[in-house]
């Protein structure tokens, strides 16, 4: 029987992995890696054929590639290194809005890194003079003898009339330069930053177009698959989209770990802390889906979605310093630096020698002190965080980050013996250990803690995920000095590429729009499913989400779905009502359960801690299903007020048949329905909790969930538009099939 395999690529900056994963039942198959191939003569494209050709030859046979995607650092690198080409803006400006058009195209010079600089150049056209064709024609035509490799065009008010726009990019496709648009980078008004968006897209097009082609063709005899690209949101985008729009696939390296938390650990609400050798990435995950933000690039304002991943120099190979303050960790990484970790050196390599000992040097040029053991042949090791984190136990024997323990000591030993001697404190190897490890903690608490309080995450119980091959160096300390649940990640050393391998394809489109009316969110959430569905996404699997900010008169409808995704033995798989139970009461209480996906899956369930303040066990019960989704509802008595008072607090929670709680709304009411009877239950459900004040009428939170879709109408202002979009969802309900709604009055 033939099996179908979804393959996903990593392109880190020194390797490049790939993953085959089973595409029924999402089992790994195979994992292969080399190093990323910069200088070879097809860039980072021959890598990506090398680990395809080698992971090929792992996979059982006979197979059949369904789906394939890779992230790449390539479109930031460009940007970081000022790898870019010179971009001409065309604009076409009218009698009316002359000067400040002219002043918001005109971008200049954006430093991308310190020395580094995007140029730019304009040149105008008036929108309302005759024989534009000829002029735009004759200016295009001598670009490239300026040095220029691609164009922006771009006019006022274009996202309504994207006519001139496209006229501009016909010249400079027929003079052989590669071209973009302000209004296809975004659908919003701005007019300064949708150029500067388009600016800095068009900067790296012509790499990126190479790139792709050569991609393509490295690869087009050997899959019929479509290729996908990760873009910076989390999803995945065509070759097509990457040529149109490469600036995308920034941050497409953090992307595809995120990626990988949602579709394969399946996080609900959790902190997602991917740990490298050199830096830490770490992103939010609330109700399912990934913190996004608009970036910046340059200090400038862009239109580009991208996730809110914030990077820290503190990961699995920080090397040790000690400074008047104390313990001092990274960011420099050994890796960096071209030393060996003390953890992987075999101790049979430095038995026997006595002249190794623990001194300070300055790893690169302008770097702190930090420590290293050296010998008297002038060979080094490098302690590190990992170092420090298997001699106290938090990287367990066959955990990808486990160590030669006998290295570790000895070395521990020696810095213990250095930073007594410097300190004029004595330090045991444990507690010099541990010294190192809280110093790398208070280095990540505060981002982990600024992302809670940005996303208003009070009130719910979070999860620390771990991802990464230094993962347990970093997690469980972490976590522990939070006093949240934690897991790594199975497979958490190639978690990027099983992310690429499970992104679904996405498309998020804003428009501007006053009073936005029932028809303009039918039809923004129809052009977002279309857009999905050209990309070839499973009609059956595609969720659109639409958002109204009325503050800012915009309207955003996020769309995703899978390409020839078959999860059946994932979706089927049931644990039972007595285990679901028993993981809300652990989730109320912030345990610690193992999840899907987690290294702990046929480890004994660990003993969990009662919440905070908790004073009983949780009470909990069912109270819906839809075939997918299994809702109960969570009772728990707490003391507050330094214990003096008592406060009942509710949850409504809802899982999947494995187990992973798939959303949790405090304070939430729940009510079922059945298919046939769901608009007009809605219609009343939004009715009784509709409060009325000075503002006018405030519609509750709502969520639907109805076989395997969770629909979110939590971001929209009026009943009429929470029952648009909902009449657009329920003829893909049946008749009979059950609903539930999830609902949190708002105040």
């Amino acid at each position: 029987m033939e099996t179908n395999v979804r393959v996903g690529i990593d392109v880190g900056g020194t390797f490049t992995h790939a993953v085959a994963i089973d595409n029924n039942d999402l089992r790994l198959l195979a994992h292969c890696v080399v190093p990323t191939s910069h200088k070879a003569q097809a860039g980072v494209a021959q890598g990506i054929l090398d680990v395809f050709n080698k992971l090929i030859q792992e996979l059982p046979k006979p197979c059949k590639v369904v789906f394939l995607a890779h992230s790449t650092t390539q479109a930031t690198n460009a940007l970081l290194e000022g790898d870019v080409a010179k971009v001409a803006v065309i604009g076409l400006v009218g009698q009316l809005e002359g000067v400040k058009a002219k002043a918001d195209m005109n971008i200049g010079a954006v430093e991308l890194a310190p020395g580094k600089y995007l140029h730019s150049v304009l040149q105008t056209f008036s929108a309302d003079g005759g024989n534009i064709e000829r002029q735009l024609k004759d200016y295009c035509a001598g670009l490239a003898a300026e040095g220029i490799g691609a164009v922006v065009a771009a006019q006022s008010f274009s996202v309504d009339d994207p006519q001139g726009e496209k006229q501009i990019m016909a010249q400079a496709a027929a003079a052989g330069l590669p071209a973009c648009a302000t209004h296809e980078m975004s659908g919003l008004y701005g007019l300064k930053v949708r150029t500067q968006t388009a600016v800095l897209n068009a900067s790296i097009l012509p790499k990126m177009i190479d790139t792709a082609l050569m991609t393509e063709k490295a690869l087009q005899d050997r899959v019929s698959a479509p290729l996908m690209i990760m873009r910076s949101d989390g999803g995945v985008m065509s070759l097509d989209e990457v040529r149109r729009r490469p600036v995308a696939t920034l941050l497409s390296g953090p992307a595809a770990g995120i990626a990988a938390c949602l579709m394969f650990v399946k996080a609900s609400d959790a902190l997602f802390v991917e740990v490298g050798g050199t830096s830490s990435d770490i992103c939010l995950v609330k109700d399912g889906k990934a913190a996004v933000r608009s970036a910046q690039i340059g200090g400038h304002s862009t239109y580009l979605r991208t996730l809110d991943s914030r990077t820290l120099g503190v990961a699995g190979g920080s090397m040790l310093g000690w400074t008047s303050a104390g313990a001092k960790v990274g960011p420099r990484s050994a890796h960096v630096a071209g030393l060996a970790y003390c953890s992987f050196t075999k101790w049979s390599d430095i038995e026997g020698d006595d002249s190794w000992k623990a001194v300070e040097i300055s790893p690169c040029q302008g770097d702190p002190l930090y420590f290293v053991l050296e010998n008297a042949q002038g060979r080094r090791l490098a302690p590190t965080l990992t170092c420090a984190a298997n001699l106290l136990g938090y990287i367990k024997e066959g955990d990808y980050g486990w160590g030669e323990q006998q290295t570790i000591t000895w070395a521990f030993a020696k810095l213990a013996a250095a930073v007594s001697a410097k300190s004029g404190k004595q330090y045991t190897p444990q507690e010099l250990a541990q010294e190192f490890m809280l110093a790398a903690a208070q280095g990540v608490m505060p981002t982990l803690r600024q992302l809670l309080k940005d996303y208003k995450m009070e009130g719910r119980q979070i999860k620390i995920i771990g991802g990464g091959g230094g993962a347990g160096a970093v997690v469980p300390f972490t976590a522990e000095k939070m006093g949240l649940p934690f897991e790594i990640a199975q497979h958490a050393e190639v978690i990027s590429a099983i992310g690429a391998a499970l992104a679904m394809v996405r498309e998020t489109l804003e428009r501007n729009i006053v009073n936005p009316s029932s028809a303009d969110l039918a039809a923004l959430r129809q052009e977002a499913e279309k857009s999905v569905l050209a990309m070839g996404a499973d009609p059956a699997t595609v969720e659109v989400t639409v958002e109204v900010d009325a503050q800012k008169s915009l309207v955003r409808a996020t769309a995703t779905g899978t390409v020839a995704f078959v999860a059946g033995d994932v979706l089927e798989t049931d644990i039972g009502e007595d285990k679901r139970i028993e993981i809300v009461q652990a989730s109320c209480q912030g345990g610690n359960l193992p999840a899907a996906g987690s290294r702990d899956d046929k480890e004994e369930t660990q003993p969990t801690a009662k919440a905070k303040g908790s004073e009983t066990v949780p009470q909990v019960q069912k109270v819906g299903e839809t075939g997918y989704f299994h809702v109960y509802q969570s009772e728990r008595t707490e003391r507050w007020l330094l214990g003096l008072l008592k406060r009942r607090k509710t949850a409504v929670w809802a899982l999947d048949g494995k187990g992973t709680v798939r959303l949790q709304v405090p304070e939430g009411q729940c009510q079922t329905s059945k298919g046939k009877d769901a608009g007009r239950d809605l219609e009343a459900l939004l009715q009784k909790h509709t409060s009325y004040g000075d503002g006018g009428a405030l519609i509750p939170a709502v969520h639907m969930l109805a076989g395997h879709r969770h629909v979110d109408f939590t971001s929209l202002l009026t009943a009429e538009q929470v029952m648009t979009l909902a009449r657009a969802e329920l003829p893909k309900v049946g008749e009979d099939e059950g609903v539930v709604f999830i609902v949190c009055p708002q105040v």
